[in-house]
């Protein structure tokens, strides 16, 4: 009896660790401050409604990030990236290698880091400012690495949305906690 309850406690332990390193807990500290801003931004001074959270999006946002690894200065400027540009990123998050209704919006800021202040302002004091206004855009990614946040904008299509590929139905996340705790059930059954 004391080894089952002791199986039973590391099984739970286990997923409890599993669950919460992986994507359940979404957004970190910088980037959840960016949106909650955005999504102030917008609805306050614009009176649009605020941009939702996009599983696709944020996997491009994460991706484009981790390419972006050349040093930036006080010259570099907030740019457009064209989504095609990258598209092993968007086949590998949104299951096509080419979209024309998103926008990647990419910011470095080398000195103070991912402040909260100065990044809002390069979303909403630069041309990106047009972007984010944009009430057709209905979705939001953002990933991050060192010194640059990469903000990934959607419109609500087919495209975008959770249900357009395979892994929409089940996801990546769902499915290998579905296999590991078919495994973790099956050796706990054999051990007991």
């Amino acid at each position: 009896m004391a080894s089952l309850k002791v199986n039973i406690c590391l099984f739970v332990l286990f997923h409890a660790i599993f669950l919460l390193s992986s994507e359940v807990l979404g957004y970190g500290g910088e980037e959840l401050k960016l949106l909650e801003n955005i999504n102030a931004y917008r609805t306050s001074y614009w009176d649009i409604p605020a941009l939702t959270k996009n599983k696709k999006a944020r996997c491009v946002a994460k991706n484009i990030a981790a390419t972006l690894e050349q040093p930036c200065n006080e010259t570099t400027r907030p740019f457009k990236v064209i989504l095609d540009k990258y598209p092993d990123q968007l086949a590998n998050c949104i299951g096509t290698n080419h979209t024309t209704d998103g926008v990647v919006l990419p910011v470095c800021l080398p000195e103070d880091g991912l402040a909260e202040v100065s990044l809002l302002h390069n979303y909403t004091r630069t041309r990106y400012v047009n972007y984010i206004k944009d009430s057709n855009f209905t979705g939001i990614g953002i990933g991050s690495n060192d010194y640059w946040m990469v903000v990934v904008l959607n419109k609500k299509t087919s495209t975008w949305s959770s249900s357009a590929s395979a892994n929409g139905l089940v996801s990546k996340l769902g499915f290998g906690h579905g296999v590991v705790s078919l495994f973790l059930g099956m050796l706990f059954y054999l051990v007991s």
